[in-house]
């Protein structure tokens, strides 16, 4: 039998580990002075950073985007999540925008419009507006975008440079961890919690063969092989004793860690962005399978794992703190297929624990598994299938 545990970032925060992205967002953004509270505006303090004190403590122009989704009405730092931020990522490299939205295409031709068409809004700028000013007086800082006079940036151009910052934001983040990571009861605790979801029971049982009689010393081996394979979307490694464990995303102690967007040919064409026009290929530098080669953060041993791993056929997935991202849909789909839902006995498990709602994860479980099916263009419902067929378990462990 063979068992596939995905662990995503819930994981580290169900050990303790203060990895959400508000945690890192509020520590980077307590250097500004303009910023006291998670109800402070993010693009002004970052303006009076820049021109107070300079570029030095602003780790990333990513930042800014960021600052720029943080200051709408609608926004609650305490709800973003991982998922959330490499959204963010993605509606940022359309071409085009939303109404309330900044997108690198709209940024391109901001930059072709002469001065004096700047200057003229400067009397009621919009919020857009303003994060593309900060963004040039960032770069201005930077020496990269030097005079708004100049011909605007196409948008491979930015696309380098903003794949760049991506760069420095993944390092950033790295570094983050490192001051975060060292507390034992983290490692106890992600130990622990691994060996509930080992032992969460499925129908997938090992049978035992006993060997020894009445009494003598009873041995139990199992009557056939079971090999387990982690694959988890972290970056730090609290389970160092497990073998068959691949960090996917890149690992601290390697000063890897990958954000990213899946490759626009991933989903159904009726769920693709239309605002994305596919004959461009500036986003590819943003794909998480691109990132991950130009990182090389796969070592052999990680790279000979994942393919013992996708040579045979899986007979049960248990996954622990995820949220289903879009961003990482390409991995759900190769397991997936590997467990052959449709034509196999295999199992699903998803297990979550305090704090997250059952409804929540019934929710992402459903919209990953539609969109799945509308991929593979199958008419079965693999949702209700599972369901129906015992074969899905969702619980608190």
């Amino acid at each position: 039998m063979r068992t596939l545990y995905l662990l995503g970032n819930g994981f580290d925060l169900a050990c303790g580990l203060k990895s959400r992205y508000a945690d890192y967002f509020e520590s980077r953004f307590k250097w500004y002075k303009g910023y006291n509270s998670p109800e402070s505006k993010a693009i002004p303090a970052l303006y009076e950073e820049i021109q107070d004190g300079g570029i030095e403590n602003i780790p990333s122009a990513w930042f800014i985007v960021f600052a720029h989704e943080h200051d709408k009405p609608s926004y609650n730092n305490e709800r973003v999540l991982w998922k959330d931020i490499e959204e963010y990522i993605d509606l940022f490299l359309c071409d085009k925008a939303t109404e309330t939205d900044i997108s690198i295409g709209q940024y391109s031709r901001y930059l072709s419009q002469p001065k004096s068409k700047h200057e003229e809004q400067e009397h009621t700028p919009s919020r857009e507006d303003n994060t593309y000013k900060l963004l040039n007086l960032y770069f201005q800082k930077k020496n990269i975008i030097t005079n708004s006079e100049n011909p605007g940036k196409t948008l491979e151009d930015l696309s380098d440079i903003f794949d760049n910052e991506l760069n420095k934001l993944e390092i950033d983040f790295v570094k983050y961890l490192r001051t975060i990571d060292k507390d034992h009861n983290y490692q106890a605790s992600a130990q622990n919690l691994f060996r509930k979801i080992q032992n969460a029971e499925t129908t997938k049982q090992i049978e035992n063969t006993t060997i020894g009689t009445v009494g003598t010393t009873m041995i139990h081996i199992p009557r056939e092989s079971h090999d387990e394979f982690i694959m988890s979307f972290n970056y730090t490694r609290p389970l160092d004793g497990e073998s068959n464990y691949v960090n996917l995303h890149g690992e601290e102690s390697q000063n890897t860690a990958l954000f990213g967007i899946a490759d626009d040919n991933s989903f159904s064409t009726s769920t693709r962005d239309t605002r994305t026009d596919l004959s461009t290929d500036y986003r590819y530098p943003f794909f998480k399978d691109t990132r991950r080669q130009q990182k090389e953060s796969l070592d052999l041993e990680s790279t000979r794992i994942i393919n013992n791993l996708s040579n045979h056929h899986i007979d049960e997935i248990k996954c622990f703190g995820y949220s289903f991202s879009n961003a990482d849909f390409d991995y759900f789909r190769r397991y997936f297929d590997l467990a052959q839902f449709d034509s196999t006995d295999s199992t699903l498990g998803i297990y979550y624990t305090n704090g997250v709602q059952r409804k929540s994860v019934i929710k992402d479980v459903r919209t990953v598994l539609n969109e799945y099916d509308s991929v593979i263009e199958s008419s079965n419902n693999t949702y209700q299938t599972l369901e129906t067929e015992g074969r899905l378990f969702i619980k608190k462990i």
